[in-house]
């Protein structure tokens, strides 16, 4: 049903604005059995049952890339991951594309501690002057390699998040520097 606005109209928002508060009271209702039912069972990345090989989440970093991330394992010690993302405005263009291999150095019930090798190709291209009839764009490519160590912790049953520290030697200027890679993963 239609309800008047103040300058005479008929609207539906306030009909669509109770069936969002109704599915928000849903959710706020739901949350709490949805998250004692995924932690009811222990975490566990040993558990022969349930394997939680492959995994699919979110990623940032200069070697493993920036964006959607994809990781499964080559056998049980050593794991692949493969990430990336594209980012396109009318005067923006950003790509990249990650590869990265951990091996397993340690792996206990909720925690892995890895070491990691990758490398990233970035790809940015930008307009810095439209005015006039044509228009001037800058463009730069990066090639990143690096190495270093990482740890994941299992967090409920199926999320875990990762956190490394890296050596990478960055294509832009060639010099070599640490830095921090983060993600968060589903496993199933």
């Amino acid at each position: 049903m239609p309800f008047p606005t103040k300058d005479g109209s008929m609207r539906w928002i306030p009909r669509i604005a109770l069936q969002g508060a109704v599915l928000a009271l849903t959710v706020l209702i739901l949350l709490p059995s949805l998250c004692l039912a995924q932690t009811a069972t222990a975490p566990d990345w040993n558990n022969q049952h349930d394997a939680m090989k492959s995994a699919i989440g979110l990623h940032y970093g200069k070697l493993a890339g920036h964006g959607l991330s994809f990781r499964f394992p080559v056998t049980w010690w050593l794991y692949a991951q493969v990430g990336g993302g594209i980012w396109h405005t009318s005067e923006d263009e950003k790509h990249n594309l990650g590869f990265e291999l951990n091996y397993i150095l340690r792996q206990d019930d909720k925690l892995r501690l890895f070491v990691g090798a990758g490398m990233g190709y970035f790809y940015h291209r930008e307009m810095v002057d439209n005015s006039g009839d044509s228009e001037i764009w800058t463009k730069s490519k990066d090639v990143n390699v690096g190495a270093g160590i990482g740890i994941e912790y299992l967090l409920g049953t199926r999320w875990a998040v990762q956190g490394e520290l890296d050596f990478v030697h960055t294509g832009e200027n060639g010099d070599i520097k640490v830095d921090p890679q983060v993600g968060i993963h589903y496993y199933w």
